[in-house]
Formats: C-alpha cells, sequence, structure tokens
C-alpha cells in the first residue's frame, strides 16, 4: 500500500479521486484528469498494476500520482483510505466512483451472487463518499461522478444480483445529488451501455461501436469546465450498436 512520494507535504493542487482505476474506463479518467493538472489519485486490488499505472500516467502528464492498493468488498479498508485522503489532501476537488463487479446470476440460481456484488457496486462507493461529505461540505465545492449502469434504465434478467446493486447505488446517487445541489458541490451520474474495455477480450463483439471509455473520460472533463450554476443530473451513453 503505497500512497505517493511526499504524501505528508501535499503542495496546493486540486486533487481527483478515481475507484476502479488501472485499467478500462477508469484509467481513461484518470489518464485524463491527470492531463488536466490534476493529481490523481488511484485505487485498485493489484498494487504492480497501480505501480504500473502510476509510473504511465506521470510519464505522459508529469503530475504526481498517488496510488492505494485496497480491496473494495472491505468496509474497514475503504473507510481507512478516506481517513488518508482527508489527512493528506488540501481539497478534494473531483470524486469519480467508478469501481464495481459484475457476476452474472438470475433470480432463479440456488447460490445468488449478490453479497460481492452489493459490497462493491454499493456499498464501496457508499461508505467512500459518506467519509469524504465532510470534505466537500467544508469546501461547500466540488463535483461527484457516480458510474451507474444501462441496468437502471433495463435490468437484466441474467444479471439479477449486478441489477440489484446498481439499483442501490442509483437510489445513494440521487438522494447524493439532492442533498449536495443547494450547497454548490455537483453530482453526476453516468448510464453507460457496452464499453470497450479489456471484459470483451475473445469475444466476438464490434467493440468499435460500443461506448469508448476515452469518451466518458472526455465527458467528465468537459462537465469540469462548466460555469458553476449549470449541473448535469444523469448522462446515458448508448452503444450505437443495437444489440449491445
Amino acid at each position: 500500500m503505497a500512497l505517493g512520494k511526499d504524501s505528508d507535504h501535499i503542495c496546493s493542487m486540486k486533487n481527483a479521486i478515481v475507484t476502479g482505476s488501472t485499467k478500462g474506463m477508469g484509467r481513461s479518467i484518470a489518464e485524463r484528469l491527470s492531463s488536466e493538472g490534476y493529481r490523481v489519485w488511484i485505487s485498485a486490488r493489484n498494487q504492480n498494476e497501480l505501480e504500473t499505472a502510476k509510473r504511465e500516467i506521470e510519464m505522459k502528464s508529469g503530475n504526481e500520482v498517488m496510488i492505494h492498493a485496497i480491496d473494495f468488498s472491505n468496509r474497514a479498508l475503504i473507510e481507512r483510505y478516506a481517513d488518508e485522503i482527508l489527512k493528506t489532501g488540501e481539497s478534494i476537488d473531483v470524486l469519480v466512483n467508478n469501481v464495481g463487479v459484475y457476476i452474472p446470476d438470475n433470480l432463479k440460481d440456488a447460490q445468488q451472487k449478490l453479497d460481492m456484488q452489493m459490497d462493491v457496486n454499493f456499498y464501496a462507493p457508499y461508505y467512500l463518499t459518506q467519509k469524504l461529505l465532510q470534505k466537500f461540505e467544508a469546501q461547500q465545492a466540488g463535483s461527484i461522478f457516480n458510474i451507474c449502469s444501462v441496468v437502471n434504465r433495463k435490468p437484466r434478467v441474467d444479471g439479477a444480483s449486478y441489477t440489484i446493486s446498481k439499483f442501490a447505488f442509483w437510489g445513494y446517487h440521487k438522494l447524493l445529488h439532492q442533498t449536495l445541489l443547494p450547497l454548490g458541490i455537483k453530482v453526476t451520474g453516468f448510464f453507460p451501455s457496452s464499453i470497450n474495455t479489456s471484459s470483451w477480450d475473445g469475444m466476438e463483439a464490434p467493440k468499435d461501436e460500443f461506448v469508448q471509455p476515452e469518451d466518458v473520460a472526455e465527458m467528465i472533463a468537459t462537465i469540469l469546465t462548466m460555469k458553476r450554476g449549470t449541473v448535469p443530473s444523469e448522462i446515458d451513453l448508448v452503444a450505437i450498436h443495437p444489440e449491445f
């Protein structure tokens, strides 16, 4: 576990926290925010992958990347991570709740896959955000991006536990948006359909016609340039291929 060099002496710089950020959409978002001048805090389970991501992102942007290896199914570790962020960071300007897990099942399965997916898809962003709210509220500013899912629009029978966990997260997102809006804190939900990530490797799929991770990162970067009075609440991203 490491938060990067000189973590006791954080200089004045905008900070962006991106969970599940060594690959796919999280990695693209981290890279884009780093290129925009943010100190990016990335987190995932694998320490080696985090160190590689840190090295590659810093090489491209020249800005510091903080890393933290964490099991997002463990509440104690999540809250400890939040405490370390609060202790070392001057500000929390952006939080991207991206971490997630998908395990297919249906309501008729003898053994449901609900517990793990609730832990990672709902409780992880819930506990992390709740811990960090004190900083957002003190600042009266900041942006939170919640990566929800297309299943919030069209539930998947073959992804029952995933759908349930994402509906719980969506409910939290909506409450968070309404609660923080009067404080000047922006909360935006993304609802992407099929995304071109490594999860499709080895499968027959028209990945060029999927939502591209860098496009999600571009949208987040654009939203962050909007005037204080403009708050996108929910954004649907649909793959152009009709079967996805």
